[in-house]
């Protein structure tokens, strides 16, 4: 499978109209930035596909076994960007919490938990040198 996404360079602060099939989406930068602050920042997006993917393939997953009874699936990911001397930079750290509410016991929720991470496109396509730490909590 192939994705398309256009982005276009507004010329408003750091804006970023991008559209992907009949879908557009709006980046930019805070004001401290040089930005207009009209939107999400490219890491914030990023930090939305990584959750947006491991709960799609927690859904996924939950619905091929339904010995797990997926009843509630939230994430709060948190990602810390390192900048370097060069003023380049990159997301080094990753935390991701996740919030759930299944049938399953702990050892075989941490296996489910397991197998989403590993299905998860985004997290596999991630950069190998990112720290991920992951939590796992019922609610």
């Amino acid at each position: 499978m192939a994705y398309e996404v256009k982005s276009i360079l507004k010329q408003i602060g750091y804006q970023v109209r991008s559209q992907t099939g009949e879908y557009t989406l709006l980046a930019d930068e805070p004001v401290r930035a040089g930005g207009t602050a009209a939107a999400p920042n490219p890491v914030q997006y990023l930090l939305m596909a990584l959750n947006s993917c491991l709960a799609i393939t927690a859904e996924s997953i939950a619905k091929n076994h339904p010995e797990i009874k997926l009843e509630k699936f939230e994430i709060i990911t948190t990602g810390k960007v390192k900048r370097f001397a060069d003023k380049t930079s990159k997301v080094a750290a990753i935390n991701v919490h996740f919030y759930l509410r299944t049938a399953l016991d702990p050892k075989k929720e941490r296996t489910f938990i397991n197998s989403v991470i590993k299905y998860c496109t985004v997290h596999s396509s991630l950069d190998p040198e990112i720290l991920f730490d992951f939590k796992i909590e019922n609610i």
